[in-house]
């Protein structure tokens, strides 16, 4: 071997993974962004599509147009009305501005979703670069967010699940910014807005506790403490006895959101945790292995751990994974640059995220077809012209009902279902609004007359003594096919029931 040749190889060398560094640089954006492009193009149908997306966005904005109306949304159940209110005091002020109880319509709620999706994403990425300084790690982070279904699913909607998210996460992005100095506190205001927007993501607030407690800085632990919660009760009994006065808000907001826990249900969500999430968790706790961010690592395991805890609640969803899916997509991008650094080929990483994120596109909801919006338009015109306006109705798919102008007294039929299922109260006015015929058309997504309640709507959100009431006081008069962004299981149809006349014989009940 020659002198030159001697010499070239190992700049050769040099060069060689030089350029591997910088195709595996653009590998993860490509993969993510892939993956992000794909959920992203969905997003402007999902905003036009008039119909329900989320299975409670119409529940929603019943309670919504309620409130706007002047109907004391937190009054305690009576034979006329309930309303569950059981989210944020904030969702629902906010949202009845911004509403047109006229025509309501989920599209504000669904921009103002969209609006916080992408506050946090921005939010993902400045935790990476602030734990890494690469502008890589930056723009990683929030492809990867973006790139999950479920995010897109609830980041579209016009719940209040993103919302409160990009509140709660940012205000733990102040807290870890200033996390060795007494401006921590400034945390606070954007954790109170986000309790009271929906009380679910407490995981940062309970992170920085502890984390102080460790630190053995006490006096801000308990001015923390103290501030947070002062604001908390305080502003509760603001809400109890000033703004909501006569009513029962505290009701409402803790006891009718205390479902039953259920062990099936428990040890699904926990197999759908794992699937889903055991990989980015295992590269997330490589970063935090590295780093030793004690105050990044507690919020993790928060998130994590009160998440399996909740998915046992009767009810439970996706949108508890939410909080986690924001900080394992920082800390992943975290170990990628970490490692892109270190050494000439990540390849492992780069083939753990595809992996991740192909899991990640498993729970999605169909995007709304030209199909679709013709069927909503057959429900609504249906409605309109069988049904005079403001006449009451009762349903589970509650916003199919008020967008063609009929009144639901009742705007949470699956919640008061689970709450008389749980005992905390009667069923009698709701079976006796039955049996007086109140409503003048009930919509349901299966047929009772088939007998097969432990596979329809029966299981779901009625209860089995509102179904023989139901049966022996209506008949079924219509059937039309719902919308694909509307079914759930085996609920691909609608049926119209309408009061018996006094001379229909009623079916015998098995």
């Amino acid at each position: 071997m020659t002198r030159r040749d001697a010499g070239a190889h190992p700049g050769s060398g040099v060069a060689s993974c030089s350029k591997a560094k910088l195709f595996l640089a653009f590998c993860p954006l490509l993969l993510a962004g892939g993956f992000a492009v794909w959920q992203v193009s969905t997003w402007p149908v999902r905003l036009r599509y008039p119909g329900e997306q989320n299975y409670v966005e119409g529940m929603r904005l019943v309670e919504m147009v309620h409130l706007r109306e002047g109907v004391p949304i937190y009054a305690p159940p009576s034979p006329e009305r309930f309303d569950a209110a059981i989210y944020g005091p904030l969702y629902y002020l906010l949202g009845a501005h911004l509403i047109d109880p006229n025509a309501p319509a989920y599209f504000p709620l669904r921009v103002l979703s969209l609006f916080a999706t992408l506050g946090c994403a921005a939010g993902c990425a400045v935790l990476a670069y602030w734990l890494t300084g690469k502008l890589l790690a930056a723009v990683l982070a929030p492809l990867i967010f973006l790139s999950y279904s479920m995010v897109t699913l609830h980041g579209l909607s016009a719940r209040c699940d993103v919302v409160a998210l990009c509140l709660f996460f940012w205000g733990f992005l102040v807290a870890f910014r200033f996390r060795n100095s007494s401006r921590l506190l400034l945390a606070v205001p954007l954790m109170l807005a986000g309790f009271f927007y929906k009380h679910q993501f407490v995981a940062g607030p309970l992170a920085v506790v502890v984390f102080l407690i460790m630190e053995r800085r006490y006096r801000l632990a308990a001015a923390f403490i103290g501030l947070m919660g002062g604001s908390v009760i305080g502003i509760l009994a603001l809400l109890q006895f000033v703004v909501f006065q006569g009513q029962d808000f505290l009701l409402h907001i803790f006891r009718f959101n205390l479902l039953a826990f259920g062990l099936p249900q428990f040890q699904a969500g926990v197999f759908a945790c794992a699937i889903l999430f055991l990989v980015p968790l295992l590269v997330a706790l490589e970063a935090l292995r590295v780093r030793r961010e004690k105050l990044i690592l507690l919020y993790l395991l928060a998130a994590v751990g009160l998440a399996l805890v909740a998915l046992g609640k009767v009810g439970s969803d996706s949108n508890y994974y939410l909080e986690s899916i924001c900080l394992l997509s920082a800390l992943f991008s975290t170990t990628y640059v970490d490692r892109a650094e270190k050494a000439c080929a990540p390849l492992e990483l780069l083939v753990l995220l595809g992996f991740a994120l192909f899991l990640g596109q498993f729970m999605t909801l169909p995007v709304p077809a030209a199909g679709d919006f013709k069927r909503d338009e057959v429900i609504q015109q249906y409605l309109r012209n069988n049904f005079s306006a403001k006449a009451p109705a009762l349903s589970y798919y509650a916003g199919d009902l008020l967008r063609a102008g009929l009144s639901l007294p009742i705007s949470d039929l699956y919640q008061y279902s689970q709450i008389i299922r749980k005992g905390t109260l009667p069923g009698d006015h709701l079976i006796s609004s039955v049996e007086e015929h109140h409503y003048k058309v009930i919509v349901l997504s299966c047929d009772l007359g088939r007998g097969d309640w432990e596979q329809s709507c029966v299981k779901r959100y009625l209860t089995p003594e509102l179904a023989q009431a139901i049966l022996k006081n209506y008949h079924l008069v219509k059937r039309l096919e719902f919308p694909l962004p509307e079914r759930a299981g085996s609920a691909d149809h609608f049926y119209a029931w309408v009061p018996r006349s006094n001379a229909e014989a009623a079916p015998t009940i098995k």
